[in-house]
């Protein structure tokens, strides 16, 4: 038995993120207290001295004060907002649990995201009469009063936060890395893929694309469904549980 790690945004689901789409989804609805605002802006410069992109993952005021149950609001329901998955993921995870291995969501996006796509994964291979359970490892936030109150429980999960997550599970598991799998589709992926024996980049940022040749990593190029695939189970839409 080996352990294929994910990441979610890129990899098995399409950009935009699954939080951009929350975020925005949150706006519509008129859910994020304008007194969020200036909480959010105060913590981006406070974090001025990181990369932008690095900020945001670690910057989360918006959602101070919002109920950590939101997401089972009926205008918040996951098939309304959540993109299908891709068909040559659904494959791929498949191909892993024919060989026994354990599935592993690591992913920077907001742990009850991750949690409703490994969800959804579970339902669709079900659908095909398999019972398998994935671990998730994501950020978690810090709630309050049954309210996330925007902060961040130890480190966001990306960047070399994946490596290391990565690294401890599989010793938890007694599994060598050099027989495990990771797949991840931006450069921020890099030291996940480095960790393992077997590094996909899934979808490649430019960036991504240039480390995964220079490092001699196998590069997969995952699409979107076609027109007519669509699947429902469970009230939840995945496009890609049609294709096998």
């Amino acid at each position: 038995m080996s352990v294929a790690f994910f990441d979610v945004d890129g990899t098995l689901l399409p950009h935009p993120s699954l939080e951009k789409r929350f975020f925005w989804r949150l706006l519509r609805q008129g859910r994020i207290p304008p007194a969020n605002y200036l909480p959010w802006v105060a913590q981006m410069v406070r974090l001025g001295g990181l990369k932008f992109a690095t900020a945001v993952e670690t910057n989360k005021m918006y959602l101070r004060g919002i109920p950590a149950a939101i997401l089972s609001a009926p205008e918040l329901r996951p098939d309304l907002w959540i993109p299908e998955f891709f068909p040559a993921a659904i494959q791929r995870i498949w191909w892993h649990i024919l060989r026994g291995d354990e599935i592993v969501l690591v992913t920077g996006t907001l742990d009850p995201l991750a949690e409703i796509v490994k969800t959804a994964l579970e339902r669709a291979l079900l659908w095909r009469g398999v019972e398998k359970q994935f671990a998730v490892l994501a950020t978690r936030l810090v709630t309050g009063h049954e309210c996330w109150t925007g902060g961040i429980e130890g480190t966001p999960m990306f960047g070399e936060a994946k490596r290391k997550a990565v690294k401890n599970l599989a010793i938890s598991r007694n599994v060598p890395l050099k027989e495990c799998f990771a797949y991840g589709d931006h450069a921020l992926d890099r030291w996940m893929l480095g960790a393992v024996g077997h590094p996909i980049a899934v979808n490649p940022t430019s960036r991504l694309r240039r480390i995964a040749l220079h490092n001699d990593w196998q590069v997969m190029n995952w699409r979107p469904c076609t027109r007519g695939t669509a699947a429902t189970h469970h009230g939840l839409k995945w496009k890609g549980e049609a294709a096998r």
